[in-house]
C-alpha cells in the first residue's frame, strides 16, 4: 500500500520490488534493484525528513523504519535490514548488514560494510565504524570484519536482489 501524507507521497523505481503487505507512507523514496518485503512499514509522516532506501537494499519482512523530528532515516546501496528491524532517524551507509529484530535509534549512523548482530540496539548517537562488527544491546564493536561475516555482508545484497527479480517475475509486487 503507498499512501500519500501531507503533499508527500512514495517515489518507487519501475525496477524496484514492494512486496503488497507492505505499506509505504509519505516522503519514501525506493531506488532501483532496492525490495521491501512482506508486512514491512516505512512511515515518513515528518515533512522534507524523509525514508530513502538505496539501489539494490533489501528491507526484509516486518521491518518498521521512520523518521525522527528532525532527521530523516537513510539507508544506502547494497544494505540488507533484516526481518522485524526497527530504524528510527538514522543512517545505515552503503553494504551494511543490520541483523534480524535489531533497532537502530535517532542519529545513530551504521558505517559501510558493517554488520550489526541480531537482537542489538543502536543507541541514538552512536557511530559504528565501517568494516566492523557490533552487537549487544547496548551495541558495542567487537571485531574487524573478516571471514564469513565478510563474505555475506558482500554477497547478501546480490542475493536480494535477485530474489526480489524472482517476485517481480512472477508478479507478485504492488501494482
Amino acid at each position: 500500500m503507498l499512501v500519500a501524507f501531507d503533499g508527500y507521497e512514495p517515489k518507487i523505481s519501475p525496477e524496484a520490488f514492494i512486496a503488497p503487505t507492505a505499506v509505504l507512507i509519505g516522503n519514501v523514496t525506493v531506488h532501483e534493484g532496492a525490495s521491501v518485503l512482506y508486512g514491512a512499514v516505512l512511515r515518513a509522516d515528518h515533512g522534507e525528513h524523509g525514508i530513502v532506501v538505496g539501489a539494490r537494499s533489501s528491507v526484509q519482512d516486518n521491518c518498521v523504519i521512520h523518521v525522527a523530528l528532525d532527521h530523516g532515516t537513510t539507508i544506502g546501496e547494497g544494505v540488507t535490514v533484516g526481518h522485524g528491524a526497527l530504524l528510527e532517524g538514522c543512517n545505515i551507509e552503503d553494504g551494511a548488514v543490520i541483523g534480524m529484530n535489531c533497532v537502530v535509534l535517532d542519529h545513530a549512523r551504521v558505517g559501510a560494510q558493517a554488520l550489526l548482530g541480531a537482537n542489538s540496539t543502536a543507541l541514538a548517537g552512536i557511530e559504528i565504524p565501517p568494516h566492523t562488527m557490533a552487537a549487544g544491546s547496548p551495541a558495542t564493536v567487537k571485531k574487524a570484519i573478516e571471514g564469513k561475516a565478510q563474505w555475506w555482508i558482500e554477497r547478501s545484497g546480490h542475493y536480494y536482489v535477485e530474489l526480489a527479480r524472482r517476485y517481480k517475475d512472477q508478479g507478485l509486487e504492488t501494482t
